[in-house]
């Protein structure tokens, strides 16, 4: 069992990556977030963009370094979140923020991105 408190480090996590890659839970063998999968840009890399971004179901969901609280509203982060709010309001979905405490539904720029 993998017991680690939402939005919280892994204990196994360091400033390179993890520690126990190998040897890694199936849990975390199961999840890939999007950058890993290459559905996003490279500057979305977690430690250079301070964000995990997945898609569950028709919510694409963004997680915040809650040490990094602003992050996504920073270019060209901020730009990329509305044109994928755009992108999944139009086949039915929604992009959701978490950081710490805050949730943050994105909204599309309103200009075709």
């Amino acid at each position: 069992m993998f017991s680690k408190p939402a939005d919280s480090w892994c204990e196994h996590c360091n400033q390179t990556g993890c520690r126990i890659y190998e040897t890694r839970p199936d849990l975390c063998r199961d999840f890939l977030c999007l950058w890993m999968t290459r559905q996003v840009a490279e500057h979305w890399q977690p430690q250079r963009s301070h964000m995990l971004v997945y898609a569950q179901g028709p919510q694409l969901t963004v997680l915040v370094d809650p040490d990094h609280p602003s992050a996504w509203q920073a270019q060209p982060y901020f730009s990329d979140l509305q044109d994928w709010a755009e992108t999944a309001q139009h086949a039915g979905g929604y992009v959701i923020l978490f950081c710490g405490d805050e949730v943050v539904k994105i909204e599309s720029s309103g200009h075709g991105g």
